[in-house]
Protein backbone atom coordinates (compact mmCIF):
# COMPACT_ATOMS: atom_id res chain seq x y z
CA UNK A 1 0.00 0.00 0.00
CA UNK A 2 0.93 3.67 -0.32
CA UNK A 3 0.69 4.95 3.24
CA UNK A 4 1.10 8.57 4.35
CA UNK A 5 1.81 9.37 7.99
CA UNK A 6 1.53 12.89 9.41
CA UNK A 7 4.06 13.58 12.14
CA UNK A 8 2.69 16.19 14.55
CA UNK A 9 4.21 17.18 17.88
CA UNK A 10 7.49 16.91 19.78
CA UNK A 11 10.08 14.13 19.65
CA UNK A 12 7.93 11.96 21.92
CA UNK A 13 5.21 12.08 19.26
CA UNK A 14 7.61 11.80 16.30
CA UNK A 15 9.81 8.84 17.23
CA UNK A 16 6.96 6.30 17.44
CA UNK A 17 5.90 7.43 13.93
CA UNK A 18 9.45 6.76 12.73
CA UNK A 19 9.34 3.30 14.30
CA UNK A 20 6.01 2.54 12.61
CA UNK A 21 7.35 3.82 9.29
CA UNK A 22 10.38 1.57 9.58
CA UNK A 23 8.22 -1.49 10.22
CA UNK A 24 5.79 -0.66 7.38
CA UNK A 25 8.74 -0.36 5.00
CA UNK A 26 10.00 -3.76 6.12
CA UNK A 27 6.58 -5.18 5.19
CA UNK A 28 6.94 -3.81 1.66
CA UNK A 29 4.73 -0.73 1.82
CA UNK A 30 5.54 2.68 0.35
CA UNK A 31 5.72 5.22 3.17
CA UNK A 32 5.66 9.02 3.06
CA UNK A 33 6.03 10.97 6.31
CA UNK A 34 4.74 14.55 6.43
CA UNK A 35 6.59 16.50 9.10
CA UNK A 36 8.34 19.78 9.93
CA UNK A 37 11.91 20.17 8.70
CA UNK A 38 13.43 19.39 12.12
CA UNK A 39 12.59 15.69 11.58
CA UNK A 40 13.86 15.45 8.00
CA UNK A 41 17.14 13.69 8.83
CA UNK A 42 15.54 11.07 11.09
CA UNK A 43 12.79 10.30 8.59
CA UNK A 44 15.24 9.81 5.73
CA UNK A 45 17.42 7.71 8.04
CA UNK A 46 14.68 5.08 8.46
CA UNK A 47 14.18 5.02 4.67
CA UNK A 48 10.81 6.75 4.39
CA UNK A 49 9.98 9.54 1.94
CA UNK A 50 10.03 12.97 3.61
CA UNK A 51 7.49 15.68 2.75
CA UNK A 52 7.89 18.98 4.57
CA UNK A 53 4.73 20.47 6.06
CA UNK A 54 3.97 23.40 8.29
CA UNK A 55 6.17 26.27 9.34
CA UNK A 56 9.73 26.23 10.67
CA UNK A 57 10.11 25.24 14.31
CA UNK A 58 10.90 28.23 16.56
CA UNK A 59 12.53 27.18 19.86
CA UNK A 60 12.08 30.58 21.53
CA UNK A 61 8.37 30.53 20.63
CA UNK A 62 8.10 27.00 22.00
CA UNK A 63 9.82 28.01 25.27
CA UNK A 64 7.37 30.87 25.71
CA UNK A 65 4.43 28.49 25.34
CA UNK A 66 5.94 26.03 27.86
CA UNK A 67 6.48 28.89 30.34
CA UNK A 68 2.76 29.60 30.20
CA UNK A 69 1.65 25.96 30.29
CA UNK A 70 3.68 25.17 33.40
CA UNK A 71 1.85 27.78 35.48
CA UNK A 72 -1.64 26.48 34.63
CA UNK A 73 -3.47 24.51 37.31
CA UNK A 74 -6.76 24.04 35.48
CA UNK A 75 -6.33 20.79 33.45
CA UNK A 76 -8.46 22.16 30.59
CA UNK A 77 -6.46 25.39 30.16
CA UNK A 78 -3.29 23.72 28.75
CA UNK A 79 -5.42 21.85 26.22
CA UNK A 80 -6.93 25.11 24.97
CA UNK A 81 -3.53 26.78 24.70
CA UNK A 82 -2.04 23.79 22.85
CA UNK A 83 -4.99 23.82 20.48
CA UNK A 84 -4.59 27.51 19.71
CA UNK A 85 -0.79 27.68 19.52
CA UNK A 86 0.22 24.14 18.58
CA UNK A 87 -2.59 23.11 16.22
CA UNK A 88 -4.70 25.99 14.92
CA UNK A 89 -2.28 28.90 14.77
CA UNK A 90 -0.61 27.52 11.65
CA UNK A 91 -3.44 25.09 10.92
CA UNK A 92 -4.34 26.38 7.45
CA UNK A 93 -0.80 25.96 6.10
CA UNK A 94 -0.50 22.54 7.75
CA UNK A 95 -3.80 21.54 6.15
CA UNK A 96 -2.82 22.83 2.67
CA UNK A 97 0.56 21.09 2.79
CA UNK A 98 -1.00 17.81 3.91
CA UNK A 99 -3.72 18.12 1.27
CA UNK A 100 -1.03 18.15 -1.43
CA UNK A 101 1.16 15.53 0.25
CA UNK A 102 -1.64 12.96 0.52
CA UNK A 103 -2.72 12.97 -3.12
CA UNK A 104 -2.39 9.54 -4.71
CA UNK A 105 -2.01 7.63 -1.45
CA UNK A 106 -4.17 4.79 -0.14
CA UNK A 107 -4.33 5.39 3.60
CA UNK A 108 -3.54 8.31 5.95
CA UNK A 109 -2.46 7.99 9.58
CA UNK A 110 -2.61 11.12 11.77
CA UNK A 111 -2.08 12.06 15.40
CA UNK A 112 -5.37 12.25 17.29
CA UNK A 113 -4.84 15.98 17.94
CA UNK A 114 -3.88 16.74 14.33
CA UNK A 115 -7.24 18.04 13.11
CA UNK A 116 -5.72 19.81 10.05
CA UNK A 117 -4.06 16.57 8.89
CA UNK A 118 -7.25 14.60 9.47
CA UNK A 119 -9.29 17.11 7.48
CA UNK A 120 -6.78 16.89 4.61
CA UNK A 121 -7.28 13.11 4.52
CA UNK A 122 -11.06 13.52 4.50
CA UNK A 123 -10.88 16.05 1.67
CA UNK A 124 -8.71 13.64 -0.32
CA UNK A 125 -11.32 10.92 0.38
CA UNK A 126 -8.67 8.71 1.96
CA UNK A 127 -9.44 6.07 4.57
CA UNK A 128 -7.82 7.52 7.71
CA UNK A 129 -6.94 6.40 11.18
CA UNK A 130 -5.52 8.14 14.22
CA UNK A 131 -2.78 7.40 16.72
CA UNK A 132 -2.80 8.30 20.40
CA UNK A 133 -0.20 7.65 23.08
CA UNK A 134 -2.34 8.25 26.18
CA UNK A 135 -5.40 6.06 26.84
CA UNK A 136 -6.26 8.26 29.82
CA UNK A 137 -8.01 10.76 27.55
CA UNK A 138 -10.34 8.18 25.97
CA UNK A 139 -13.82 8.13 27.49
CA UNK A 140 -14.70 4.97 29.37
CA UNK A 141 -16.94 4.42 32.38
CA UNK A 142 -14.35 2.00 33.79
CA UNK A 143 -12.09 4.92 34.64
CA UNK A 144 -12.35 8.62 35.43
CA UNK A 145 -10.78 11.46 33.45
CA UNK A 146 -7.72 13.00 35.07
CA UNK A 147 -7.67 14.43 37.76
CA UNK A 148 -10.94 12.97 39.06
CA UNK A 149 -10.86 9.87 41.31
CA UNK A 150 -12.18 6.56 40.04
CA UNK A 151 -15.26 5.99 42.22
CA UNK A 152 -17.00 3.59 39.89
CA UNK A 153 -19.11 3.84 36.70
CA UNK A 154 -21.79 6.15 38.12
CA UNK A 155 -19.37 8.83 39.31
CA UNK A 156 -17.11 8.32 36.27
CA UNK A 157 -20.08 9.08 34.05
CA UNK A 158 -20.63 12.34 35.93
CA UNK A 159 -16.94 13.31 35.66
CA UNK A 160 -16.90 12.67 31.90
CA UNK A 161 -20.08 14.70 31.44
CA UNK A 162 -18.53 17.62 33.33
CA UNK A 163 -15.41 17.47 31.14
CA UNK A 164 -17.56 17.14 28.00
CA UNK A 165 -19.67 20.15 28.99
CA UNK A 166 -16.59 22.35 29.45
CA UNK A 167 -15.00 21.20 26.20
CA UNK A 168 -18.19 21.79 24.23
CA UNK A 169 -18.29 25.39 25.42
CA UNK A 170 -14.59 26.09 24.88
CA UNK A 171 -12.56 23.79 22.65
CA UNK A 172 -15.25 22.40 20.31
CA UNK A 173 -16.14 25.80 18.87
CA UNK A 174 -12.46 26.53 18.12
CA UNK A 175 -11.91 23.23 16.33
CA UNK A 176 -15.16 23.39 14.39
CA UNK A 177 -14.50 26.98 13.35
CA UNK A 178 -11.24 25.80 11.76
CA UNK A 179 -12.90 22.75 10.19
CA UNK A 180 -15.55 24.99 8.63
CA UNK A 181 -12.86 27.35 7.30
CA UNK A 182 -11.36 24.53 5.20
CA UNK A 183 -14.73 23.29 3.95
CA UNK A 184 -15.22 20.44 6.43
CA UNK A 185 -18.24 19.23 8.34
CA UNK A 186 -18.59 20.07 12.02
CA UNK A 187 -17.86 17.21 14.42
CA UNK A 188 -19.80 16.45 17.58
CA UNK A 189 -17.69 16.52 20.77
CA UNK A 190 -14.67 17.19 18.56
CA UNK A 191 -12.30 17.92 21.47
CA UNK A 192 -13.08 14.60 23.18
CA UNK A 193 -14.46 11.64 21.22
CA UNK A 194 -14.39 13.57 17.93
CA UNK A 195 -10.60 13.89 17.72
CA UNK A 196 -10.27 10.15 17.07
CA UNK A 197 -10.89 8.36 13.81
CA UNK A 198 -14.33 6.75 13.94
CA UNK A 199 -12.84 3.83 12.02
CA UNK A 200 -9.62 2.97 13.87
CA UNK A 201 -7.61 4.69 16.59
CA UNK A 202 -4.32 2.95 17.42
CA UNK A 203 -3.35 3.27 21.09
CA UNK A 204 0.46 3.09 21.01
CA UNK A 205 0.82 2.45 24.73
CA UNK A 206 1.76 -0.57 26.80
CA UNK A 207 -1.17 -2.58 28.18
CA UNK A 208 1.20 -3.48 31.01
CA UNK A 209 1.34 0.15 32.13
CA UNK A 210 -2.37 0.85 31.57
CA UNK A 211 -4.44 -2.35 31.25
CA UNK A 212 -7.02 -2.13 28.44
CA UNK A 213 -10.46 -1.19 29.60
CA UNK A 214 -13.90 -1.18 27.99
CA UNK A 215 -13.17 1.31 25.20
CA UNK A 216 -15.42 1.82 22.16
CA UNK A 217 -14.58 -0.67 19.34
CA UNK A 218 -12.69 1.88 17.21
CA UNK A 219 -9.94 2.08 19.86
CA UNK A 220 -7.33 -0.71 19.73
CA UNK A 221 -4.31 -1.19 21.98
CA UNK A 222 -1.11 -2.17 20.19
CA UNK A 223 1.72 -1.80 22.70
CA UNK A 224 4.54 0.74 22.48
CA UNK A 225 6.39 1.50 19.25
CA UNK A 226 10.16 1.48 19.71
CA UNK A 227 12.68 2.41 17.04
CA UNK A 228 15.28 -0.23 16.35
CA UNK A 229 18.27 0.05 18.69
CA UNK A 230 20.18 3.04 17.28
CA UNK A 231 23.87 2.81 16.50
CA UNK A 232 25.40 5.01 19.16
CA UNK A 233 29.09 5.42 19.98
CA UNK A 234 29.50 7.40 23.21
CA UNK A 235 32.43 9.78 23.57
CA UNK A 236 35.34 8.30 25.57
CA UNK A 237 34.90 10.76 28.43
CA UNK A 238 31.26 9.64 28.84
CA UNK A 239 32.30 5.99 28.96
CA UNK A 240 34.95 6.84 31.56
CA UNK A 241 32.37 8.66 33.69
CA UNK A 242 29.90 5.77 33.60
CA UNK A 243 32.59 3.24 34.50
CA UNK A 244 34.14 5.35 37.24
CA UNK A 245 31.54 4.79 39.94
CA UNK A 246 28.09 3.59 40.89
CA UNK A 247 25.20 3.89 38.40
CA UNK A 248 24.16 7.55 38.12
CA UNK A 249 20.80 9.26 38.43
CA UNK A 250 19.80 10.15 34.86
CA UNK A 251 17.83 13.38 34.34
CA UNK A 252 15.99 13.84 31.06
CA UNK A 253 13.15 16.28 30.39
CA UNK A 254 13.15 15.53 26.66
CA UNK A 255 11.30 18.08 24.54
CA UNK A 256 10.06 20.02 27.53
CA UNK A 257 11.54 23.49 27.41
CA UNK A 258 10.96 26.83 29.02
CA UNK A 259 13.10 29.91 29.18
CA UNK A 260 14.53 29.09 32.63
CA UNK A 261 16.94 26.31 31.64
CA UNK A 262 19.76 27.80 33.71
CA UNK A 263 17.60 28.04 36.84
CA UNK A 264 16.30 24.49 36.44
CA UNK A 265 19.86 23.22 35.95
CA UNK A 266 20.87 24.85 39.23
CA UNK A 267 17.96 23.15 41.02
CA UNK A 268 18.89 19.76 39.53
CA UNK A 269 22.55 20.07 40.49
CA UNK A 270 21.65 21.21 44.01
CA UNK A 271 19.35 18.17 44.43
CA UNK A 272 22.10 15.82 43.27
CA UNK A 273 24.56 17.36 45.72
CA UNK A 274 22.04 16.94 48.57
CA UNK A 275 21.71 13.23 47.79
CA UNK A 276 25.45 12.72 47.29
CA UNK A 277 24.77 10.87 44.03
CA UNK A 278 26.37 10.82 40.60
CA UNK A 279 24.20 12.10 37.75
CA UNK A 280 23.85 12.48 34.00
CA UNK A 281 21.88 15.54 32.81
CA UNK A 282 20.62 15.51 29.22
CA UNK A 283 20.26 18.90 27.57
CA UNK A 284 16.98 18.38 25.69
CA UNK A 285 14.95 21.23 24.22
CA UNK A 286 15.14 22.98 27.60
CA UNK A 287 18.91 23.45 27.13
CA UNK A 288 19.71 21.97 30.54
CA UNK A 289 23.27 21.45 31.77
CA UNK A 290 26.35 23.52 32.37
CA UNK A 291 30.04 23.59 31.56
CA UNK A 292 30.82 24.01 35.26
CA UNK A 293 29.35 20.77 36.60
CA UNK A 294 31.19 18.89 39.34
CA UNK A 295 33.09 15.67 38.73
CA UNK A 296 30.00 13.73 39.88
CA UNK A 297 27.76 15.24 37.20
CA UNK A 298 28.06 14.69 33.45
CA UNK A 299 26.12 17.01 31.14
CA UNK A 300 25.43 15.75 27.64
CA UNK A 301 23.40 16.30 24.50
CA UNK A 302 20.95 13.65 23.30
CA UNK A 303 21.80 10.05 24.14
CA UNK A 304 19.44 7.24 23.01
CA UNK A 305 17.24 6.29 25.94
CA UNK A 306 17.43 2.60 25.22
CA UNK A 307 21.22 2.83 25.54
CA UNK A 308 21.38 5.12 28.57
CA UNK A 309 18.44 4.30 30.85
CA UNK A 310 19.49 0.70 31.71
CA UNK A 311 22.73 2.17 33.11
CA UNK A 312 20.87 4.42 35.58
CA UNK A 313 20.15 3.96 39.27
CA UNK A 314 16.88 5.82 38.60
CA UNK A 315 15.58 8.31 36.03
CA UNK A 316 14.17 11.77 36.69
CA UNK A 317 11.93 12.62 33.74
CA UNK A 318 8.95 14.68 32.62
CA UNK A 319 6.52 11.78 32.19
CA UNK A 320 6.07 11.96 28.43
CA UNK A 321 4.53 8.82 26.94
CA UNK A 322 7.69 7.80 25.07
CA UNK A 323 10.11 8.50 27.90
CA UNK A 324 7.83 6.75 30.40
CA UNK A 325 7.75 3.65 28.22
CA UNK A 326 11.54 3.72 27.76
CA UNK A 327 12.18 4.02 31.50
CA UNK A 328 9.88 1.11 32.31
CA UNK A 329 11.30 -0.94 29.43
CA UNK A 330 14.76 -0.39 30.93
CA UNK A 331 13.55 -1.90 34.25
CA UNK A 332 14.41 1.27 36.20
CA UNK A 333 12.41 3.18 38.82
CA UNK A 334 11.81 6.86 38.26
CA UNK A 335 10.80 10.27 39.58
CA UNK A 336 8.24 12.05 37.39
CA UNK A 337 8.32 15.85 37.08
CA UNK A 338 5.23 16.47 34.91
CA UNK A 339 4.91 19.79 33.11
CA UNK A 340 1.33 19.47 31.76
CA UNK A 341 -1.13 17.26 29.87
CA UNK A 342 -0.70 13.50 29.70
CA UNK A 343 2.49 13.71 31.77
CA UNK A 344 0.29 14.08 34.86
CA UNK A 345 -1.52 10.87 33.86
CA UNK A 346 1.70 8.90 33.39
CA UNK A 347 3.10 10.14 36.70
CA UNK A 348 -0.03 8.92 38.45
CA UNK A 349 0.18 5.55 36.66
CA UNK A 350 3.82 4.93 37.61
CA UNK A 351 3.15 5.84 41.22
CA UNK A 352 0.15 3.48 41.32
CA UNK A 353 2.29 0.69 39.83
CA UNK A 354 4.88 1.14 42.58
CA UNK A 355 7.78 2.17 40.34
CA UNK A 356 7.81 5.89 41.24
CA UNK A 357 6.96 8.11 44.22
CA UNK A 358 4.24 10.74 44.04
CA UNK A 359 4.85 13.07 41.10
CA UNK A 360 6.57 16.43 41.57
CA UNK A 361 4.95 18.97 39.18
CA UNK A 362 7.43 21.22 37.40
CA UNK A 363 5.90 24.39 38.88
CA UNK A 364 6.59 22.98 42.39
CA UNK A 365 10.12 21.77 41.61
CA UNK A 366 12.72 22.57 44.29
CA UNK A 367 16.05 20.96 45.05
CA UNK A 368 14.83 19.74 48.45
CA UNK A 369 11.68 18.11 47.08
CA UNK A 370 13.55 16.42 44.24
CA UNK A 371 16.29 15.21 46.58
CA UNK A 372 13.70 13.67 48.91
CA UNK A 373 12.14 11.72 46.05
CA UNK A 374 15.50 10.52 44.71
CA UNK A 375 16.43 9.27 48.18
CA UNK A 376 13.05 7.56 48.56
CA UNK A 377 13.50 5.66 45.29
CA UNK A 378 17.07 4.60 46.05
CA UNK A 379 16.15 3.54 49.60
CA UNK A 380 13.10 1.50 48.55
CA UNK A 381 14.18 -1.89 47.16
CA UNK A 382 10.55 -2.76 46.36
CA UNK A 383 10.48 -0.03 43.69
CA UNK A 384 13.50 -1.50 41.95
CA UNK A 385 12.05 -5.01 42.15
CA UNK A 386 8.70 -3.87 40.76
CA UNK A 387 10.43 -1.95 37.96
CA UNK A 388 12.35 -5.08 36.97
CA UNK A 389 9.18 -7.17 36.93
CA UNK A 390 7.30 -4.51 34.95
CA UNK A 391 10.09 -4.20 32.37
CA UNK A 392 10.31 -7.96 31.89
CA UNK A 393 6.58 -8.12 31.17
CA UNK A 394 6.79 -5.22 28.69
CA UNK A 395 9.58 -6.92 26.73
CA UNK A 396 7.11 -9.64 25.73
CA UNK A 397 4.94 -7.09 23.89
CA UNK A 398 5.30 -6.48 20.16
CA UNK A 399 3.43 -3.24 19.57
CA UNK A 400 4.74 -2.60 16.07
CA UNK A 401 3.68 -5.99 14.70
CA UNK A 402 0.23 -5.56 16.24
CA UNK A 403 -0.07 -2.06 14.77
CA UNK A 404 1.00 -3.09 11.27
CA UNK A 405 -1.37 -6.06 11.31
CA UNK A 406 -4.25 -3.72 12.24
CA UNK A 407 -3.27 -1.23 9.51
CA UNK A 408 -3.11 -3.97 6.87
CA UNK A 409 -6.45 -5.38 7.98
CA UNK A 410 -7.95 -1.89 7.90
Amino acid sequence: MKIVLVCWGSTGDAYPVLALSERLLERGHQVRVCAPAIYREKILEVGAEFYEVGVAFDLAEFHAMIDTLITMRDPIAPLLLLMKEGVLRHGEKWYRDCLTAMKGFDIAICHSVDIPGQEAAIRNELPWMTVTYCPGFIKTLDDAPYPFPNWGPTFNSIWWKLIGFRLRHTADSLFNEFIASVGGKARASVASEGIYSPHLNLIAASPTLCPPTNFPPNHRFTGIWHLAQPSYVPPPEFVDFLEDGLPPVVISFGSMGGSDGKKITEILIDAIKQTNQRAVIQSGWGLLGTQDATSNIFCTEYVPHRWLFPKASCVVHHGGAGTTASVCYAKVASIVVPHFGDQLYWGKQLSALGVAPRSLPRRNLTAKRLAQRIEKVLETPAMKEQAQALGSKMKSEDGLTTAVDLIESF
